[in-house]
């Protein structure tokens, strides 16, 4: 299963709000699992592309104007945080996830609530697409 970056959260949170019990439910954690550690990764590289863009005072901190930090380039900055975000990192469908993502498929495609709207929609879409890529002979 290849998952962008930015779908990260997407689908964490989703399969966090599934009811879902016995071994479903211990399927459902193991992805989640292996999602926190992706989000942490996420995290910690968000702040090293930051770091490289933003603009610094002589004793090496950040320059703020209000809240908001100051940048030295924008539209280098969203370059890079959305080159970032696109990246794309894969959930082997091995023998060693294929029990946990055949049950995660399942409980997204025939568990999840009957109906969504708005936001809630959107992210459903998206999740389904990415469950749908898995696929084992």
């Amino acid at each position: 299963m290849i998952i962008k970056n930015n779908q990260v959260e997407q689908l964490f949170e989703f399969l966090h709000s599934l009811e879902l019990e016995r071994k479903p439910s211990r399927m459902r954690t193991r992805l989640k699992t292996l999602l926190k550690n992706r989000l942490l990764e996420l995290a910690n590289e968000t702040v090293e592309i930051n770091k490289q863009h933003i603009i610094y005072d002589e004793n090496n901190q950040p320059v703020q104007q209000g809240e908001e930090v100051l940048i030295k380039d924008k539209a280098a900055w969203l370059k890079d945080i959305n080159e970032f975000y696109n990246e794309e990192f894969e959930i082997p469908q091995d023998i060693n996830n294929k029990e946990m993502l055949l049950s995660v498929k399942d409980s997204i495609l025939n568990h999840s609530p009957s109906t969504f709207k708005g936001n809630e929609a959107d992210i459903y879409d998206t999740v389904c697409e990415l469950v749908e890529q898995i696929e084992y002979e």
